[in-house]
């Protein structure tokens, strides 16, 4: 359900038409390399900071320096925002995804049956946004790409059965355990794992509800704050015709910084029958090393 990582898998099933296919990053996001870019900004928001938890070390500051580049008082503003609300308003979502992270991880494998459990509303969500409409697939690299189709979401009946504040406190949960996990397999492999959102617009002839509208996009700017450095570009995937011809005429007119934010899929995704495929083979290995292409592009 969007909230947890499906392991990446290597190969590519020959003949897909679809984008063209590179696994290979086109930057250097390893850790090692993005230290050293960040290090002296990392060392001045420490300076900045006093009386840090334990466990924030210069891994967990570089995230501030990646989202505040050549600001680090306001990087250092930010960790003191994120402090406040973890010890205080977000408490209670922190405690729930750091519980169910470790239940899911009992056993030396993953099982998402207690992260799903201990998100906020969950009992009326799960109804209404399944892996048909939100999965979490991996990279072969390590990044976590949530992939939506709001599409098939029915928005009106899911918003009769929450607020707009509860949907928001769901989306922010899903973000934490993502999170999480993006900082642990950065520490374990040495790559800094981000959080890539992919929004599949298939089927779409209509914009959702406007308080499922809200939920998301203000989910989306808390989480700029809440969570800063772990997002990458945002994907357009399967887009209609015209705007894809569009897409193509327009987008070397942006400036270099939207480029790099937003990323459009030139070619059509048909393999994407339902959201639910592809976390499993033959097409978990065409859609990750299409996104990755997507990305370079």
């Amino acid at each position: 359900l969007g909230l947890t990582a499906v392991a990446g898998a290597v190969g590519v099933r020959a003949g897909t038409r679809a984008v063209r296919r590179r696994a290979e990053e086109k930057e250097d996001w390893t850790l090692d390399f993005v230290t050293k870019k960040y290090a002296p900004e990392v060392e001045k928001i420490r300076s900045l900071c006093k009386d840090l938890p334990k466990d924030w070390d210069d891994v967990k500051l570089l995230r501030y320096a990646i989202q505040h580049p050549g600001a680090p008082e306001e990087a250092a503003k930010n960790v003191k925002e994120v402090l406040a609300w973890r010890q205080g308003e977000g408490a209670k979502i922190v405690e729930a995804a750091t519980t169910a992270i470790a239940k899911a991880q009992e056993g030396g494998g993953w099982n998402n049956e207690p992260v799903l459990a201990a998100a906020p509303h969950a009992d009326k969500v799960s109804k209404y946004i399944t892996p048909s409409q939100m999965v979490v697939v991996s990279t072969k690299v390590g990044d976590l790409v949530t992939c939506i189709r709001a599409s098939t979401i029915d928005s009106e009946a899911l918003m009769k059965e929450v607020s707009e504040e509860e949907m928001t406190e769901f989306f922010i949960y899903a973000r934490e355990v993502n999170s999480a996990i993006a900082e642990l397999r950065t520490r374990s492999t040495g790559h800094v794992s981000r959080l890539i959102s992919a929004n599949d617009l298939t089927g779409v002839s209509k914009f959702p509800d406007q308080a499922f509208q809200n939920a998301l996009t203000g989910s989306a700017k808390k989480a700029v704050t809440l969570y800063p450095g772990y997002s990458g570009p945002t994907v357009l995937l399967n887009l209609p015709w015209l705007a894809r011809m569009l897409v193509s005429i327009l987008t070397p007119l942006f400036p270099g910084a939207v480029r790099e934010k937003i990323k459009f899929a030139r070619g059509p995704m048909s393999y994407m029958k339902d959201l639910k495929d592809i976390v499993k083979e033959p097409l978990r290995s065409n859609f990750v090393d299409d996104i990755q292409a997507v990305m370079n592009s």
